[in-house]
């Protein structure tokens, strides 16, 4: 082949394959890159028509929404608070609008929505306030002795100074404050176990009233809601037994005995209720599975050992009741007595064969009274007899005291009393366990003891009852003060 035209040949292929590239390129062509256009979110906004404290708040933004609730002031909370007898209008502040929470209650109500402010309540303010209330609360009781210049007439008067739980009164302010109240009750704290004036001053009018005894009075009271002795006046002078120690017999026939019959109960009714002297004696030798004066004896000398377990040094019967001739004159038993003058100083001409003192007959009574709740020496001393129920059984028992001339005489109707009362010659006594409408529980025991006098003139009921029942009145007065 001619070189010449060879080489056209191969320069003709070259241009044939260059228009074939070039025709492929333009038949095909390039997308160019397409550039975003930004997307814009409108910010959110309160519904239309929306109220806010008497404001429009509705097409507002958050941020519009903040600033217009923190330029909203709230007024102090109005509320009157309703305390016993005492009225308080109080203005509470220490209430704010908590602004977050506001601001999404707003954001989520609908068109024509009122909206109710979110309030923050600062605690700590409320009960600063509450605790200037409390303190005027309390000073608008108020106590005053009366009748101290009468024979025996003195009592306590007044209102009872008053007081209310801070924490309870705190979440009822809230509450109202959440709730747009604005008035509200808060209930007064209970009085159950307190007192209307100190033991130091109740200590002081009995004393003061003991001056117009012509002789020798025992006092002894405790709070048995503290267990305080709250007052005494010669509370460790021993006094004749009297038929006070009828408690003690019972009680000791209780811890003896698991069970009677209705014999044995009619005794014991008897004995309580009644003061039966014979059917005391028949408890005494109940109480040792036996009958008669002799078993009696036996009971007496065994209740001896149930007061010196608990403790006490100069209560004991060491006769039965009326026994003296028939054992000692009869039977020729040697019964040792007391001594003339036993204890502290003042002293009285105490029977030597059945004596204790306001404080160790409280002692018993106390412990009764214990056994009741589920507690004390008794349970200890008798586990296999004494229970809290035989213990209430006892106490039942002892509201049936037909003797209302004494401490019951002292005493309002709304109280319920638990008591023993007891007379001799020249010695009257009552010990008793009081409940008042309130729930308080207190006991006192009253002695009074005037020497037979020369022409041997006994101690007269009417006198010994009115100072038993005027140192009853004085001493509840105490405890719950009467109205002038």
């Amino acid at each position: 082949m001619n070189h010449k035209i060879y080489q056209q040949l191969v320069i003709g292929g070259l241009i044939a394959l260059v228009l074939a590239a070039c025709s492929q390129q333009t038949a095909t062509p390039s997308t160019p890159l397409e550039t975003p256009i930004p997307t814009v979110t409108p910010e959110p906004r309160s519904a239309p028509n929306v109220w806010f404290l008497g404001t429009d708040v509705g097409g507002q933004t958050v941020e519009a929404l903040k600033r217009t609730i923190n330029d909203q002031k709230l007024p102090p909370r109005d509320i009157t608070l309703s305390i016993g007898e005492i009225t308080r209008p109080v203005s509470f502040t220490g209430v704010t609008i908590d602004t977050p929470a506001t601001v999404s209650a707003v954001m989520a109500a609908t068109t024509g929505i009122t909206v109710t402010p979110v309030l923050r309540i600062d605690a700590a303010a409320i009960q600063s306030q509450l605790l200037l209330v409390q303190t005027d609360v309390a000073q608008a009781g108020g106590v005053t002795l009366i009748g101290a210049d009468e024979r025996y007439a003195a009592r306590f008067v007044g209102s009872m100074p008053q007081s209310f739980d801070i924490a309870a009164a705190e979440k009822l302010v809230i509450e109202a404050i959440e709730q747009d109240l604005t008035t509200i009750t808060i209930p007064l704290t209970s009085q159950d176990s307190g007192m209307a004036v100190s033991g130091a001053v109740l200590t002081e009018a009995i004393t003061t009233m003991a001056t117009r005894w012509e002789g020798i009075v025992g006092i002894y009271v405790v709070n048995l809601d503290t267990d305080e002795v709250v007052a005494n006046l010669n509370e460790n002078t021993v006094f004749s037994g009297a038929s006070v120690m009828k408690v003690p017999i019972l009680i000791h026939a209780f811890t003896q005995i698991k069970s009677f019959d209705q014999k044995q109960i009619s005794w014991m009714r008897r004995m309580i209720i009644d003061s039966d002297n014979i059917a005391a004696n028949r408890m005494l030798a109940t109480s040792m599975n036996g009958e008669g004066t002799e078993s009696a004896y036996q009971g007496a000398q065994n209740m001896n050992e149930m007061f010196k377990a608990l403790g006490l040094e100069h209560t004991y019967q060491n006769l039965p009741y009326e026994a003296r001739e028939y054992l000692i004159g009869t039977l020729n038993y040697t019964i040792k007595g007391g001594p003339k003058e036993e204890g502290p100083a003042p002293h009285t001409d105490a029977d030597p064969m059945l004596r204790t003192t306001p404080r160790e007959m409280s002692t018993v009574f106390h412990a009764l009274y214990q056994c009741g709740q589920g507690n004390g020496p008794f349970l200890e001393l008798y586990p296999e007899t004494m229970t809290p129920e035989r213990c209430t059984e006892i106490l039942l028992l002892m509201r049936e005291n037909a003797d209302y001339t004494r401490m019951i005489r002292g005493l309002p109707d709304d109280v319920v009393v638990s008591h023993k009362s007891g007379w001799i010659e020249d010695m009257q006594a009552d010990v008793g366990i009081v409940t008042t409408p309130t729930n308080q529980h207190y006991l006192m025991a009253i002695y009074v003891y005037r020497p037979i006098g020369a022409d041997g003139a006994y101690l007269t009921d009417p006198l010994a009852s009115d100072a038993i029942s005027g140192f009853a009145r004085l001493i509840h007065s105490a405890f719950v003060p009467s109205a002038e």
